[in-house]
């Protein structure tokens, strides 16, 4: 089966803001954030980014972070204190998604723009926290002779320079190999993953469009090979501006697939350095990380998420139509009509219908008393307060 470079991109961008945020902008989280405890779930803010509201949660995070905002399904996440520890006083998180859709250069655009307009005056500075490179590529699946195929410097500090043959951390479920991790918690670390599973599992099956858009055959399997470069490792090697990253993307990972890591294939030459680098990782040193960004992909993810949305409908109406049909049926035990106090009358099973649709016509005026009574606002008020958090712009 022939191999394909069917995406190369940046998956997490972690930046640090340096400096201090103004005065209006703390009082003005301080106040949100006491709505957001008072109404004990995250409340809308009056910022935007990129045409999508941030909305702020009850709580921090730990004691840097004072202040926690996201915008749609954190396609942008921000952690914000006072900068009294360490001069960070944000932490902005660039979400799969957002990469993959804008591009890193007009994601940093993005972020750059949204925190000039917000910091007014006050001076800050964006560091490079976190970055995780990943390319993936159709046609390969990991077996056990890759677990001996490996050259890697992810070794003990006492021979750094030294290039041994190092089995990886596997994991596995059953016998097939889910995953390999090299140096797995060190500030420079290397994990090879089935992406297409693991897509589905956690409901990012847009990559599917990115994909497709790089000539997958919707078949294959997919290896996602992910190095993720910690700020240890950044400052050491002087990844610092972002926008200096960029001209430094294909040096990071040249170091990575090229001195610190290779799959290759074995001989009898003792001098593993020696073995000839595979096929298929030569494929993955080629990568650029220069990709058009794909921006069908979050009208992809809208559209698997109304899947998912439908089927759970489905699944809570035919449990609230059972529980329905079993209490009008402790009301009606051996055809008597019992009087139980506050008991619901229930339904009738015929009455529900074998499509269903006589429990739908029965179920709306439970759901208009529901919606009254309990959020006070109508049916089209909650799709648009839901909207408004997942960034969705809907038109009448």
């Amino acid at each position: 089966m022939p191999y394909t470079l069917v995406n190369q991109n940046p998956d997490t961008v972690v930046l640090n803001v340096r400096g201090k945020l103004p005065e209006e902008i703390t009082t003005a989280l301080d106040r949100i954030k006491e709505f957001a405890q008072e109404a004990e779930d995250v409340v809308p803010t009056p910022w935007e980014f990129l045409g999508q509201t941030l909305y702020c949660r009850p709580n921090g995070s730990g004691r840097q972070w004072r202040w926690v905002l996201f915008c749609g399904d954190h396609y942008l996440h921000l952690d914000l204190g006072t900068g009294k520890l360490n001069n960070i006083c944000a932490k902005v998180r660039c979400s799969s998604l957002l990469l993959h859709e804008k591009g890193l250069a007009d994601t940093l655009g993005a972020v750059y723009a949204f925190l000039v307009h917000w910091q007014g005056r006050e001076r800050f500075e964006l560091q490079v926290s976190e970055v995780h490179l990943c390319v993936d590529v159709a046609g390969w699946s990991l077996t056990d002779a890759d677990t001996r195929c490996f050259v890697s410097r992810a070794t003990p500090h006492d021979i750094p320079e030294e290039e041994v043959q190092r089995i990886p951390e596997t994991t596995r479920r059953g016998r097939k190999i889910q995953a390999l991790e090299f140096s797995k918690k060190a500030p420079h670390s290397c994990v090879l993953y089935d992406k297409l599973k693991e897509s589905r599992i956690h409901h990012k099956e847009w990559f599917a469009e990115v994909w497709k858009q790089n000539g997958w055959d919707g078949e294959s399997p997919v290896l996602r090979i992910e190095c993720r470069y910690e700020r240890e490792w950044l400052r050491e090697h002087q990844v610092e501006e972002p926008y200096a990253m960029l001209d430094q993307l294909a040096g990071m990972w040249a170091y990575s697939t090229q001195l610190w890591l290779r799959h290759v294939q074995p001989t009898s030459d003792r001098n593993q350095s020696r073995w000839e680098t595979s096929p298929v990782w030569q494929l993955v040193q080629s990568a650029t990380f220069e990709g058009d960004p794909t921006p069908l992909a979050r009208h992809k993810k809208v559209e698997l998420d109304t899947e998912r949305a439908k089927a759970g409908y489905v699944g809570y109406a035919t449990s609230w139509a059972l529980r329905e049909v079993a209490l009008y049926n402790f009301q009606h035990a051996g055809g008597v009509v019992l009087q139980i106090e506050d008991l619901p009358e229930g339904l009738p099973l015929s009455a529900v219908d074998e499509s269903g649709g006589g429990f739908l016509a029965w179920s709306f005026d439970e759901m208009q008393d529901y919606l009254a009574k309990r959020k006070g606002a109508t049916f089209v008020d909650l799709m648009l307060q839901k909207a408004k958090r997942l960034g969705l712009k809907l038109k009448a």
